[in-house]
């Protein structure tokens, strides 16, 4: 078999050497990389309809009703990629310190640890877009992370590490992350939240019309299954309209163990933090996406284990922490391809699925300090809904991976739960990003280095009065049935 592409990556190397290409030979780890990603690519783009395909199978999964799962706890972060934010995991496929890669200048840039830098007020945000991700990946070489920004700008290709991350270092040591785990397309926040919900989308970029598409909780609601949705600033499931408002509430770090103790977990939960652009905009968000404080973001997932791991339903319990996509932050490993439908191919989605993200597996019935090598992705979720409680996967991408084939169902259920050492802040504070005086487009007149605009500290959380649009619905005659305007 012909090597594919992504063995000939040029990226460089610490010593300023170029990484062998195929014809010079390879590292074993190399060439397992790129293997790896052309067999998933040749899995998920040649599935046939008789199902043979490896990723389809459920072959060593007990009856659903056996599994000892639930309840599923689906939190979703925002814009952080796996080397950027778990390269460091022990015996996971990451890559952090002795990366190289050109500016737009051509100048080769090494990645660097950005600690004790928790927001990158003094960088723009990295380009995340459809087009912007192509460029990047540069037909899976994966170099081009530094193209889409302002020169003299390296905030894509820096990391942190377990000790900037104390909740994702417990998270290392103690649960399983999965190193494979790609979002649902190579594009921007909206259309791949789109995919958690409903498996597939029917945009490429962010717009606020109102989706029509089939989602999980049609699925859920349709055999007689509870579900909740939780938002911290923005309700993706307005995008339906007023749909799904009777269960859709604002999530609450004060209020959201008492909301759990008085109803109890429902089978479905999710849990969708993403900044409104207010919040966002003056760095205030909890959700990672810059210029979020990153500390924040794991004082709120150690927040949401905790109030979960009290629960009295702990025992049959499932929590799964990802991201909605890389947010323009380098990662090392080429993004392989899925179907898609026909309406989603005529919008422009060629089914390169997005950059690895964060995704980890928390649960009596999960890996304890395991590293899953599977390929999954936001369908893989829905997949294991669609197993446990028994309805039609959603999507052309519903005879996919099983994101159950990760857990451990040859033991019994361990509901056994390690605290973590996270504060919980608050850290940081309001910032202006130099993003606001020039981008990719047009770069700072100035070297980046020249502008520091360092955040303002808050020694007191800022709690803002409800905005129309916002935080709270918008009169109805702007957005007809929308309800809740979706402004990211």
């Amino acid at each position: 078999m012909q090597a594919p592409e992504p063995l000939k990556n040029s990226i460089q190397d610490a010593n300023g050497g170029a990484r062998r290409s195929g014809n010079q030979g390879l590292t074993r780890r190399e060439f397992m990389t790129a293997a790896a990603a052309a067999a998933s690519q040749l899995a998920l783009s040649g599935c046939d309809s008789s199902g043979s395909a490896d990723l389809a199978a459920t072959s060593g999964l007990p009856s659903p009703q056996d599994s000892g799962i639930d309840h599923v706890v689906v939190v979703m972060m925002e814009n952080r990629s796996f080397d950027h934010f778990l390269g460091w995991v022990p015996g996971a496929d990451g890559a952090q310190a002795g990366l190289q890669m050109p500016d737009r200048k051509g100048q080769l840039q090494s990645t660097f640890d950005l600690a004790p830098n928790f927001q990158g007020c003094d960088s723009a945000d990295p380009d995340h877009g459809y087009d912007g991700a192509r460029i990047e990946i540069n037909d899976g070489r994966m170099d081009g992370f530094l193209l889409t920004q302002p020169v003299g700008d390296t905030f894509p290709i820096g990391y942190y590490t377990a000790d900037s991350l104390p909740f994702f270092k417990g998270c290392a040591e103690h649960w399983t992350i999965c190193d494979r785990y790609f979002s649902g397309m190579l594009g921007p926040t909206t259309p791949n939240r789109l995919y958690m919900h409903a498996g597939q989308s029917d945009r490429i970029s962010n717009t606020a019309d109102i989706c029509k598409l089939p989602t999980i909780w049609d699925r859920m609601r349709g055999v007689g299954r509870s579900t909740a949705y939780y938002y911290t600033d923005v309700s993706y499931t307005s995008f339906w309209g007023n749909k799904y408002r009777n269960f859709s509430k604002k999530y609450r770090l004060d209020t959201f163990a008492a909301d759990i103790a008085a109803n109890g977990l429902a089978d479905l939960t999710f849990i969708d933090n993403v900044g409104n652009v207010l919040n966002s905009g003056l760095a205030l968000a909890m959700d990672d996406h810059p210029y979020a404080d990153v500390r924040n973001g794991q004082a709120f997932l150690n927040h949401v284990y905790d109030v979960l791991r009290q629960s009295p339903q702990w025992s049959r319990t499932l929590l799964i922490v990802n991201y909605d996509e890389w947010g323009g932050f380098y990662d090392h490993v080429p993004p392989p391809f899925a179907p898609v439908s026909e309406a989603e191919a005529a919008l422009g989605n060629d089914g390169r699925l997005g950059c690895r993200v964060p995704c980890v597996l928390i649960g009596p019935r999960v890996r304890r300090g395991h590293v899953e090598h599977r390929q999954f992705d936001p369908n893989s979720i829905l997949n294991l809904l669609a197993w446990r409680f028994g309805f039609e996967p959603l999507g052309v991408r519903g005879d996919s991976s099983n994101l159950a084939l990760a857990l451990d169902f040859s033991r019994a259920a361990d509901a056994s739960t390690p605290a973590f050492e996270v504060p919980s802040g608050p850290f940081g504070g309001v910032c202006i990003p130099t993003s606001l005086l020039g981008n990719s487009a047009s770069p700072l007149p100035l070297p980046i280095g020249q502008l520091p605009l360092p955040p303002l500290p808050l020694p007191l959380p800022i709690r803002l009065p409800p905005i129309p649009g916002f935080d709270v619905p918008l009169p109805q005659f702007l957005f007809g049935d929308a309800g809740e305007a979706p402004l990211r």
